[in-house]
């Protein structure tokens, strides 16, 4: 018999993990990309079309990134694949972490 009320915390809690994971992949990727491109907080957030108070939350994680800036962020970069292709590691990699668990 399946316990479905476990099944869906368990889901729940994967999802959290997953959404936390993101938010601090793109708060890295805003920080590595603004130093590469070496601008200032203000500059890094007229590109992404923000507010410098916005910006500077993502980058000390209070807020995580909106759809439209982590696309814009991805377009900043020379091969975006290669983030993505990390982020889908780590998802891997932390599913594998809580099956263990």
């Amino acid at each position: 018999m399946v316990d479905f009320p476990r099944l869906c915390l368990e889901e729940a809690t994967m999802r959290i993990e997953k959404e936390m994971l993101l938010k601090d992949q793109l708060r890295l990727l805003a920080i590595r990309t603004r130093d590469r491109l070496d601008l200032t907080q203000r500059e890094m957030a007229e590109r992404l079309e923000m507010s410098e108070s916005s910006y500077s939350d993502i980058e000390t994680g209070v807020y995580m990134c909106g759809t439209l800036t982590a696309m814009l962020l991805l377009l900043m970069q020379e091969d975006p694949r290669r983030f993505l292709q990390a982020l889908d590691e780590a998802f891997a990699k932390q599913y594998e972490g809580l099956l263990l668990t």
